[in-house]
């Protein structure tokens, strides 16, 4: 008896893993899809020959956490559109071959969910499998400041670089020489639809020497094939600081003169003014004409402002009776000592004559000068005839 019982136990373990290999049963796996493409949900009915009466798919959502019909087909290969996806979805499997994949088509954040996969045979029953699907959406990414930072002594949001994505975008800085000057910040919020939006802030105290200076937002994400670069070139406002007048034209009966200012953003107002008399030239904004006239001697200002503040230049002109072109000569304290230290160099070279010849065949030119208020800058000349 018991070898008789012995046997029988060998042969029901050998009924029961005979039967375990080939049990019935539905193969797929979890999918991640991104949004705005298509992707297939594919699962496979294996290990049986039964008559297949028909294929359910059904889904669910951390919202709606019942199972739901939404898409049938039957053995003739006739479909049914249960919850409104129209031509969303569509069946691209085999029936001879138990195969019940369909195609979900311009899928969005609301398709993400647990979709069950059910094969119902006769005379077996049902048979699913559940298929996590997951969907991505790819970063949509912006590089801005919300405020224009302006010159100071106080740390400052310089720029942000925002990417909203799901899931959670990568967010970095190229910053080349600019690491030693400023910091970064970076946060992440979770949206009401579902997305999460990355702030990566440069902080730093902003000043003239920034403007304009060159820096890259690094963005990486699972839907990007390759790291996404954007340039931005850091915007600074100051006001005027180096304020120059420099002659516009050949002298003829009159001469032109145009302010200068280095500002950000440019001076939307220039005033000009002769001291202590009557400004009789031609006013253009920026622009001043003189004619060549001995009674328009004297020192002539030119103010330039933007909303920050303003800086100053002003010029000398002298006019021969007689004389009907102009020259350049320098005016200050400043500029003398340049002309002085230039002579020495060129007696010290022994071609003085040369750069004495230089000198007077030597065109208008312009020097920026600081001011006495420290901060803005000034820039002098006289023209004599």
């Amino acid at each position: 008896m018991n070898l008789l019982a012995h046997r029988l136990m060998v042969c029901l373990v050998s009924i029961q893993i005979c039967s375990t290999s080939t049990a019935i049963k539905v193969i797929g796996q979890r999918v991640t899809f991104t949004a705005g493409e298509e992707g297939t949900l594919f699962c496979q009915l294996v290990n049986t020959s039964e008559q297949l009466t028909r294929i359910t798919w059904q889904k669910r959502t951390p919202n709606s956490p019942k199972n739901e019909n939404i898409f049938a087909i039957t053995p003739d290969g006739k479909t049914e559109n249960i919850n409104g996806l129209g031509d969303r979805i569509e069946f691209i499997g085999n029936i001879q071959e138990y195969i019940g994949s369909v195609r979900l088509k311009n899928v969005n954040l609301a398709d993400e969910g647990i979709y069950t996969c059910i094969f119902n045979i006769f005379p077996s029953g049902p048979f699913e499998r559940e298929i996590p699907l997951t969907v991505h959406v790819r970063p949509v990414v912006s590089v801005n400041s919300d405020v224009i930072p302006v010159a100071g002594d106080s740390e400052v949001i310089l720029v942000t670089c925002t990417a909203k994505a799901q899931p959670e975008a990568h967010v970095s800085w190229n910053l080349g020489a600019l690491s030693d000057f400023v910091k970064v910040e970076t946060t992440v919020s979770a949206e009401p639809d579902g997305l999460y939006t990355v702030k990566s802030r440069l902080i730093g105290v902003a000043s003239r020497e920034l403007n304009q200076q060159k820096v890259q937002c690094l963005v990486n994400h699972p839907t990007l094939k390759e790291e996404l670069i954007l340039d931005y070139a850091l915007v600074i406002h100051y006001p005027p600081q180096i304020v120059y007048i420099v002659s516009v034209n050949v002298p003829t009966a009159s001469q032109e003169f145009r302010c200068v200012a280095d500002a950000n953003p440019q001076p939307t107002t220039f005033t000009w003014s002769r001291v202590n008399k009557t400004l009789s030239g031609r006013v253009d904004n920026e622009k001043l004409e003189i004619l060549l006239d001995s009674n328009n001697n004297g020192l002539y200002m030119c103010i330039a402002s933007n909303q920050y503040g303003n800086g100053t230049a002003t010029m000398y002109m002298h006019i021969s009776a007689g004389s009907s072109t102009a020259c350049w000569s320098l005016f200050s304290t400043l500029v003398i000592g340049l002309a002085i230290f230039f002579i020495s160099k060129c007696i010290f070279t022994q071609r003085f004559s040369k750069c004495i010849s230089q000198l007077r065949e030597r065109p208008s030119g312009h020097v920026p000068v600081p001011d006495t208020t420290g901060n803005h800058r000034d820039s002098s000349g006289s023209v004599n005839l």
